[in-house]
């Protein structure tokens, strides 16, 4: 998403620029307006590879030999890219170090920034654009930045091998020959592009897969000069109705997201394509629509974009409400971003004017030096930092007699590290009681149905629990049911593939068979009976609903496999295919239960209903990787570091039964 400027700047280009940044920085909002709004970076390819070749083709470029050439492009590309990016990495990477916010997978991408080779860090990595794991990278939105540099590489070289001319006599011919070569070049990215081996990840991150949409805008910009034009030949009326219905198209992707990533990404390209050829001249001047606002925004574009990421991280881990974080983050970007224009990139663009090439060469080198050692002592530091806050799974478990916490649950309670963490949490003032929730007899189906299970579920009895409190010498304060029932009790349509949990009949306590509607009925009542038992002793009862469960029971796979930072193994790779799953797929999984809960929270006055899942689900996907790491140690048992993520949910039960306890 970089701006070059040309002889004269077209306020078509401009405010193209503008409608774009706006689209990525409201998407990234999560809002839920604009679901589409990354294709924004879509459209800043393709108006960068336009942008781009017209300014090889000035006239001011294709003079000297190819060296003269080479450096005079980078040199120009240096001054335009490097300052603003180098004060972005730089004063985040020294705000994550002040706040105690640095993680060292996050500072490693900022690290590699620099270099423009943050798209291959997050390549490597196989972390999704759209994963929740990788919106906690601060500098995950470089990528782009990096794509960008590498194709202008392909295409610097290009020009200055086929399309360089010393003299007017051999224009057309040059001309031709660099539009085949790049037309080819296009057509066999778009190919691979779009081939359905071609995982989304590479899809997304990789020069090779992106070169397609930076050469459509190139070959915009050679025909032109083929042609000698600067406008197509065709009537007003037609070109209004091409602007039209080009405008109208990219905004609809904008706002309904309506396909697969390829095609939404073949879709932008060639829309903007269609805008930018068919601009009118008066458009070129003043844009396509009246005011000085839309260019504004455009021309600031390349700062808008660089500070908008780590401002909306930051607003989305110091304030918890919706639309506070929305206004601070909207506020804060466009202040910054002026700003960084006003004294960063407009002082520093076209410094290197004033200097000879061989001082701008060794100015930008030291500047790069500089920049990558404080970046590298800030991963160190940050590296260090972790591994001095890093813990194992606490110990303690919760045998207190006379404690002011009773635990019950099944194995989420305490084959996963729950139990511990509650423990620590609350100094060791928690019972664990027994069981409570579901017994399972697990039959597995035969060599065909590989990776399901059938399983049969009895709901147990709630009296010996009943009368645990009843007559306990000292009555709990709070009783934490931990449980993961509302995932077996889902709709056959929506569990797990790898996990077919047969949701049509089940068993009562006395062998009754009931419908699956009136065992979630009978659990509510089970519920209803506990509540009301615990708050005659003046105690609360605690219900939680499960973490999200994944479709990949059937992997088995180490999770230590993705320890490495920069590059993990192709197994690796699987395990986090399986990382992610859609919001929507979620909340379907144990709707009934989870409103239920929600209904009983609402109805009874000592109950409280704890979602475990909200550590690990955004506004787009659940994750069982948090800043990097796997925090599940099967489909749907938290690991240690999963235990810790949800042990905030806890904080008000802890700090009334705390608070219950003293004298």
């Amino acid at each position: 998403m970089t701006v070059t400027r040309s002889t004269a700047v077209r306020q078509d280009i401009q405010q193209l620029r503008g409608v774009a940044v706006l689209a990525v920085i409201v998407n990234h909002l999560g809002i839920g307006l604009l679901p589409g709004g990354y294709l924004g970076v879509d459209m800043f390819f393709v108006v960068s590879g336009f942008v781009i070749m017209l300014s090889m083709l000035s006239g001011n470029s294709v003079s000297g030999s190819r060296l003269h050439f080479l450096a005079q492009f980078w040199v120009r590309r240096t001054f335009r890219l490097w300052p603003m990016l180098f004060v972005t990495v730089i004063v985040t990477t020294a705000l994550l170090l002040v706040t105690g916010l640095a993680n060292p997978d996050s500072v490693l991408t900022g690290l590699s920034s620099v270099l423009a080779l943050s798209n291959f860090r997050l390549l490597f990595g196989r972390l999704e654009y759209f994963a929740l794991e990788t919106g906690s990278d601060w500098f995950m939105h470089t990528w782009s930045l990096a794509a960008e540099e590498q194709i202008y590489v392909a295409l610097s070289v290009l020009f200055g091998v086929v399309g360089l001319r010393k003299s007017a006599a051999g224009t057309v011919i040059r001309t031709r020959l660099l539009t085949a070569v790049i037309g080819a070049l296009v057509v066999v990215s778009l190919v691979v592009a779009i081939l359905p081996s071609t995982s989304e990840v590479v899809r997304f991150y990789a020069p090779h897969t992106r070169f397609y949409q930076v050469g459509v805008g190139a070959l915009v910009a050679l025909w032109f000069a083929h042609r000698g034009n600067h406008i197509l030949s065709m009537p007003a009326r037609i070109r209004s109705v091409v602007l039209l219905v080009s405008g109208g198209c990219l905004a609809a992707l904008f706002v309904t997201n309506p396909w697969s990533g390829r095609v939404l990404s073949l879709a932008t390209t060639v829309l903007t394509a269609f805008v930018i050829g068919a601009a009118s001249q008066r458009q070129h001047a003043s844009g396509f629509v009246p005011g000085r606002l839309l260019g504004a925004v455009g021309d600031r574009s390349y700062s808008l974009y660089l500070v908008h990421w780590p401002v909306q991280v930051l607003a989305a881990t110091l304030i918890g409400a919706a639309f506070p974080r929305y206004a601070v983050s909207l506020a804060l970007t466009f202040v910054l971003g002026f700003l960084a224009y006003r004294f960063v990139e407009d002082r520093t663009r076209h410094r290197w004017r004033s200097l000879r090439i061989r001082r701008s060469i060794a100015f930008a080198g030291a500047a790069l030096i500089g920049t990558l050692g404080i970046t590298t002592l800030g991963y160190l530091r940050a590296d260090r930092l972790a591994g001095g806050t890093a813990v194992e799974s606490p110990s303690e478990r919760c045998t207190r007699e006379g404690a002011s916490v009773w635990v019950v649950g099944d194995s989420h309670l305490t084959h996963a590290p729950i139990e511990p963490v509650l423990a620590q949490a609350l100094d060791g003032n928690c019972l664990n009681i027994g069981g409570y929730g579901i017994v399972m007899e697990v039959v597995w189906l035969d060599r065909e149905s590989a990776g399901q299970r059938e399983v049969r579920i009895k709901l147990t009895p709630t009296t010996w629990l009943m009368e645990q409190v009843r007559t306990a010498a000292v009555p709990p304060r709070s009783l934490i049911v931990v449980h993961f029932l509302s995932a077996f009790l889902s709709d056959s349509s929506t569990t797990p593939a790898s996990a077919n949990f047969v949701a049509t009949e089940w068993e009562s306590a006395t062998g009754t068979k009931v419908t699956r509607e009136e065992f979630i009925s009978l659990f509510a009542e089970n519920l209803r009976q506990l509540s009301a038992v615990t708050g005659e002793r003046g105690g609360e009862l605690v219900v939680t609903s499960p973490p999200p469960d994944f479709d990949w029971l059937s992997v088995d796979i180490d999770p230590a496999l993705c320890s490495n930072r920069l590059v993990v193994s192709r197994e690796c790779a699987l395990y986090r295919s399986e990382a992610r799953l859609p919001i929507d797929a979620h909340r379907a999984r144990g709707y009934e239960v989870r409103s239920l809960l929600d209904g009983l929270e609402r109805e009874l006055p000592n109950f409280t209903y704890i979602p475990l899942d909200t550590p690990f689900c955004g506004p787009e996907y659940c994750s069982n990787f948090h800043d990097g790491e796997p925090v599940y140690q099967d489909d749907d048992h938290l690991n240690a570091a999963g235990a810790r993520l949800v042990g905030p949910l806890f904080d008000a039960v802890v700090d009334r039964a705390t608070e219950s306890a003293r004298p």
